[in-house]
C-alpha cells in the first residue's frame, strides 16, 4: 500500500510533464550531461579496449606459467567487466528513453546525452 502512494504521488508530476528534464535546458546541467558522457565515450571506450587487449595478448603470451596464466586471466575478465560498464553507460540512457516513450513520456533533448537533434 504504501508502495503505491509513493508511485501515484512522485510519478503524478513527472507524468504531467510533456518532456521531463525540460527545466534543464539552457542551464550548467544541460553542459555537465553533455560533458560527461563525451569525456566517457572519448575516454572510457578506448581505454577499455585497450586494457581488454593488452590482458588479451598477456594470457596468449602466458603459455607454461600458471601464476602468469592466472594473472592474465583476472585482468582479461576485469577489463571486460570494465568495458562492459563504460558500453551500459552509454547505452543505458537510450534504452531508458525508448522505454519511456513506450510508457507514455519523453525526455527532453537537452538531458539526452546522444540525442540526435532533427531541427
Amino acid at each position: 500500500m504504501q508502495l503505491a502512494l509513493v508511485v501515484v504521488l512522485f510519478s503524478g508530476p513527472a507524468l504531467a510533464q510533456s518532456d521531463v528534464g525540460s527545466v534543464y535546458c539552457g542551464t550548467p546541467v544541460e553542459t555537465g550531461i553533455s560533458v560527461v558522457f563525451s569525456a566517457l565515450a572519448a575516454l572510457g571506450l578506448p581505454a577499455g579496449m585497450f586494457f581488454t587487449g593488452r590482458s588479451g595478448l598477456a594470457y596468449m603470451r602466458s603459455t607454461g606459467n600458471p601464476n602468469a596464466q592466472n594473472q592474465a586471466r583476472r585482468d582479461l575478465i576485469l577489463s571486460g567487466i570494465g568495458l562492459g560498464v563504460v558500453i551500459m553507460a552509454l547505452v543505458a540512457p537510450e534504452i531508458v528513453a525508448k522505454f519511456g516513450n513506450e510508457i507514455g513520456f519523453s525526455f527532453s533533448e537537452c538531458v539526452t546525452p546522444f540525442a540526435s537533434s532533427s531541427s
